[in-house]
């Protein structure tokens, strides 16, 4: 009995000991872990710290900018600042009347050619021996014969002579007919009261045509949707030879005085550009034609969004 007394108190002891040593582990584990734990915890509030500390310092040199800038505007030099703008801008919108007036006057003596001086004897020169000119009016852009032949065919010949020498833009009209004795004047009392009653058959002809000029192209961008008309520049004319096509480059949008506008719509002569074609202006970013005449183009232009 008092051996198993013995063996019982060598077990129990054996299991103190192991008892106290995983014990003595575990508590060393323990320590450990808290002081990782710890650890984390002052890494944490140290960053958090340098946050705040960051955080006043920024914000403590934003509010010394800021009020340096409110300093700065509050000064001399800025105090007058928006009249200023005020009165620049007055002046913009009194040079850009002033602009468009010039431009306008020069439209209007640009619109007007000259006939050409040199063509009378050009004409001469392309007459037919069997035709005879009673008459003729010379314009700018436009010139018109009347004249008496023998010969049915001379005054498609007299033209095909003129276009040799570049006088007209396409070809001309021509009208001809067989002279009536009974209702028109006889030709030998036109031509100096000299008989040319030889032939008892004769034509009345009428030849009228464009002359190969200069066309006026003129081009004027407006504000659109604003309660007054305000024009963004003057008038630009373009001196185009006639037939010859001519283009509109980077429509689509416009920058005046420092500001950005967008094309809303374009009007030629008086005659809005239908919305299909418009688009297709737009997305091209050019207009395009042919200089067959004088043309008066209006851009129409809104101030530009973030959205457009």
């Amino acid at each position: 009995m008092a051996k198993a007394n013995g063996i019982n108190k060598k077990i129990l002891a054996k299991k103190d000991v192991n008892f106290f040593a995983e014990f003595t582990a575990n508590a060393a584990r323990a320590a450990r872990m808290l002081g990782y734990a710890v650890a984390v915890g002052v890494l944490v509030v140290v960053v958090v710290v340098a946050f705040i500390v960051a955080f006043i310092i920024r914000n403590t040199l934003i509010k010394g900018q800021i009020r340096d800038l409110e300093n700065l505007l509050a000064s001399p030099d800025y105090a007058s600042l928006e009249k200023d703008a005020e009165l620049l801008s007055e002046q913009l919108n009194e040079m850009t009347k002033y602009n468009y007036a010039l431009s306008q006057m020069r439209k209007n003596v640009d619109l007007i050619n000259a006939a050409p001086t040199d063509l009378p004897d050009v004409i001469a020169k392309c007459i037919p021996s069997d035709s005879y000119i009673s008459d003729y009016r010379i314009t700018s852009s436009a010139l018109e014969m009347h004249g008496y032949t023998f010969t049915y065919y001379s005054p498609v010949d007299m033209v095909n002579m003129l276009n040799e020498k570049n006088v007209f833009t396409a070809r001309p009209i021509i009208a001809t007919e067989r002279f009536d004795k009974v209702t028109e004047t006889p030709i030998e009392e036109i031509i100096d009261g000299n008989s040319v009653d030889a032939i008892n058959n004769y034509y009345t002809f009428t030849i009228s045509g464009t002359l190969v000029s200069d066309v006026h192209i003129s081009i004027t961008r407006y504000q659109d949707n604003v309660e007054v008309m305000t024009t963004l520049g003057g008038i630009e004319i373009r001196d185009i030879k006639a037939g010859d096509p001519y283009s509109i480059e980077d429509i689509s949008t416009y920058t005046y005085a420092g500001v950005t506008y967008t094309l809303t719509k374009i009007m030629v002569d008086g005659v809005q550009v239908e919305q299909g074609s418009f688009n297709s202006i737009v997305e091209s970013n050019r207009f395009s034609d042919i200089a067959n005449s004088d043309h008066d183009i209006k851009l129409y232009y809104s101030i530009a969004t973030a959205e457009g």
